[in-house]
């Protein structure tokens, strides 16, 4: 006669554990999980991919757009089932305004979360920042700044940085960067 041991309790909260996660990811997907609202391709008028918005957007039923701010700033907030999901800001300066004192002083984009680094943009796992290409407005003494933020969550470094060149890109090809005023 042969003596079985019995299991430990550890093995079995494991078992469990393990039986647990598998039906949570066969029945992951419920209908809070699915996007029902069209991808924007723009933020408040500025031309952004919907491919590049994407990434950055929750699942939920209706998506909006609300945009403010004073003379020099452009704020626009894309809102999912009344919750902010992104923010998109485009915002003047004085000349000599550096990208760094935009991103980490003005933004709050702490130093070490920083994943990319190059002299038009600043960029981490939630947030970024860059400085877009305005000719008439460098000559009048100012400069423009573009940030992009995922107000819950990371998307990863690629898609920021795929956003805030995209958003930059049509910032600095727009009127916000030939007429004097952002």
């Amino acid at each position: 006669m042969s003596h079985i041991r019995p299991r430990s309790p550890m093995v079995r909260i494991a078992a469990v554990f393990a039986v647990g996660l598998t039906l949570a990811s066969c029945s992951s997907e419920t209908p809070e999980d699915k996007r029902e609202y069209a991808v924007p391709s723009s933020l408040c008028g500025t031309a952004v991919p919907s491919s590049v918005l994407e990434p950055l957007l929750p699942a939920g039923k209706k998506i909006s757009s609300v945009k403010s701010g004073p003379s020099g700033l452009t704020r626009c907030r894309l809102v999912v089932d009344g919750q902010v999901a992104v923010t998109g800001i485009i915002e003047q300066w004085e000349s000599g305004t550096t990208l760094g004192k935009v991103a980490y002083g003005t933004y709050g984009l702490p130093s070490g979360k920083a994943k990319k680094e190059t002299s038009n943009y600043i960029i981490s796992d939630s947030t970024a920042v860059g400085h877009a290409s305005c000719g008439k407005l460098q000559k009048d003494g100012h400069e423009i700044f573009t940030m992009i933020r995922k107000e819950h969550g990371t998307v990863g470094t690629a898609a920021m940085e795929k956003a805030i060149t995209e958003f930059t890109s049509a910032v600095s090809a727009s009127k916000q960067c030939t007429e004097s005023s952002a």
